[in-house]
């Protein structure tokens, strides 16, 4: 056997040798690690039961400002879903096939909900679960490790900052109690509990203001 054709054998078996570990080391690599995982699945969650509650949004609120926050949050959650399953398929991981028991239960109340209650509701539940929202993104930033698990969170964390600003303003044109602004748009410092408590704190307090609304209102309405 002459020299080049004994080269071209020891070539084709060290490759042979070297294909598993190769294939290995790039599985571990692409592996996206368990705060990615989560993070995709509650993101496609809160997607669905935006586009979900946008879509009651258009039917029953009663003001234009409402009906055209519930458009904008199915176009733009629609859009952010559709990041979030090309990158969880990407990734081999298994999405819910629905929203969670509590946006489930949201869904409900809005159903349930009377005209006259429908939008100070819908604005200060939304603000809630947009707060919500922004902390998963922030904690996907913060802890994971999958590239494109990131890029999600951060392409997705400008369109949730708007939405917010614009909740805010719908909450002013309601009359809602004013919130307090916290300085990072409800996300919270994952290594500071006191700030979390403060945020949990905060938002309790504009849902007791929100419902002092909504009785206040059921009762000039009688």
């Amino acid at each position: 056997m002459s020299v080049s054709k004994r080269l071209a054998v020891a070539a084709g078996i060290l490759s042979l040798v070297l294909a598993p570990a190769t294939a290995a080391s790039a599985a571990a690599a692409a592996a996206p690690n368990e705060q990615d995982t989560r993070f995709l699945r509650a993101a496609h969650q809160s997607n669905v039961a935006e586009i979900a509650g946008g879509r009651i949004a258009q039917q029953k609120g009663q003001s234009q400002q409402v009906k055209d926050l519930g458009a904008r949050f199915v176009a733009d959650h629609t859009r952010l879903d559709q990041a979030v399953r090309q990158t969880a398929q990407a990734l081999d991981v298994e999405l819910p096939d629905a929203p969670n028991a509590e946006q489930r239960a949201l869904a409900r109340r809005y159903e349930a909900a009377s005209a006259g209650e429908f939008d100070a509701l819908f604005v200060a539940t939304q603000m809630d679960a947009h707060m919500k929202a922004m902390r998963l993104g922030e904690t996907e930033l913060a802890e994971g490790s999958d590239p494109a698990a990131k890029k999600v969170a951060q392409d997705a964390a400008p369109v949730i900052r708007g939405h917010h600003t614009s909740l805010d303003e719908a909450a002013a044109a309601l009359d809602l109690p004013d919130r307090i602004d916290t300085g990072t748009g409800g996300a919270a410092d994952t290594g500071t509990g006191m700030l979390a408590g403060g945020l949990v704190a905060v938002g309790l307090l504009f849902v007791a203001g929100a419902l002092f609304y909504l009785r206040r209102n059921a009762v000039a309405t009688r």
